[in-house]
């Protein structure tokens, strides 16, 4: 995480940051040790280990 905070502190507050079409919902702290950034689109691994997303709202 601080990677990710240090790489962000090189950009201005002002610009939106993209998450490749996915519309941002929250962040939830899961345990000691890991967080969670949700997205309004369920994202989650098929049986095959291939990244899918479902959106409920098409």
């Amino acid at each position: 995480m601080g990677e990710f905070k240090r790489l962000l502190d090189a950009y201005d507050d002002s610009l939106e940051l993209s998450f490749s079409g996915l519309e941002y919902h929250r962040l939830k702290q899961k345990g000691d040790a890991h967080l969670e950034v949700e997205f309004e689109e369920k994202v989650f691994k098929d049986k095959q280990g291939h990244t899918r997303v479902h959106d409920d709202k098409y």
